[in-house]
């Protein structure tokens, strides 16, 4: 696939001189593409429909910066994006993918190392084949990054498409210091004034009193409550108990007027007439004995209120 493509990427190869002055330092270090970024990036493309979410969050992870403003770093970005996207659909393991990345970056890294032309096709197709041949076995270990015959079959397929055939441009843009223009802009941010003093403002002392007094208020109201209920429930059974006994007093009454026709008519009215008077004796009894208590819990209400 390498042959195939040299001709058309020759035709694309800049022929301007080579730029002066010495070969560019090699690049800082970058972090590694580790198996939790690239879960990372799958997961991110999956859940969202907007590709750049998962862009950006694969920029952040790798220390990239500025891909938005910056050609080099966003061409490396989307490259970076690719090669993923391409591996799992090729069903490369994580291993395998991220031997796809290394390679990728070394073909970059050598574009911005070498100024102009001096980096060839040729170079960059001799490059590729010593990284990637090297991971290329008969019984590959595709777990721990190896490449069997269809694999990197698919790989070099891919890189042929997809840098090979747009090498010049590859060549260019890494090379060749690219101009930046700035702007700045500002923009109008409306705050909040400072909040004016209370003079109404309550102390946490005062706040605390206050809340004490209004507890204590509720209280006093919900035993005033319970108290005027249990007044107008005793009220209600001592109306009940009155009208039971007026009712019950009438028919003895009723019952005292009517002659006994019989003897045993006679027996029975002197019986309750008899239970009648011992009744009203006990009430009346029990009616005394009942206020001199009411009186006494009266009094211990009212002492133990004083304390």
């Amino acid at each position: 696939a390498l042959s195939e493509g040299r001709s058309r990427a020759m035709a694309e190869e800049d022929p301007a001189p080579p730029a002066d002055g010495d070969a560019a330092p090699p690049p800082p270090p970058r972090p590694p593409l580790t198996p939790e970024i690239l879960a990372a990036f799958y997961e991110n493309l999956d859940g969202n429909a907007d590709p750049d979410v998962a862009a950006d969050a694969l920029a952040e992870s790798l220390e990239l910066r500025d891909r938005t403003t910056d050609s080099r770093v966003g061409s490396r970005v989307d490259f970076i994006f690719n090669a993923l996207d391409f591996a799992r659909d090729a069903g490369l393991t994580p291993a395998q993918t991220v031997a796809v990345h290394e390679v990728g970056q070394a073909m970059l890294d050598a574009c911005a190392a070498a100024p102009g032309p001096s980096f060839s096709f040729a170079d960059a197709e001799s490059l590729f084949q010593s990284t990637i041949l090297p991971k290329v076995a008969a019984e590959p270990d595709r777990e721990a990054g190896q490449f069997s015959i269809t694999d990197v079959r698919a790989v070099s397929d891919y890189f042929a498409k997809g840098f090979f055939q747009h090498f010049s441009l590859w060549r260019f843009v890494w090379s060749e210091e690219q101009e930046m223009e700035k702007h700045e802009t500002f923009k109008r941010v409306e705050f909040a004034y400072p909040a004016r003093p209370l003079p109404d403002f309550l102390t946490e002392e005062a706040n605390d009193a206050r809340l004490a007094k209004e507890a204590e208020e509720a209280e006093a109201a919900r035993i005033a409550a319970e108290e005027a209920a249990k007044e107008a429930a005793e009220a209600e059974r001592l109306r009940l108990i009155e009208e039971e006994d007026a009712r019950r007093k009438a028919e003895e009454e009723e019952y005292a007027r009517r002659k006994p026709a019989t003897l045993a008519d006679a027996v029975e009215h002197a019986v309750k007439t008899a239970l009648a008077q011992e009744r009203a004796a006990l009430e009346a009894e029990y009616a005394v004995r009942e206020k001199q208590l009411r009186e006494k819990i009266s009094v211990l209400e009212q002492q133990m209120k004083a304390k």
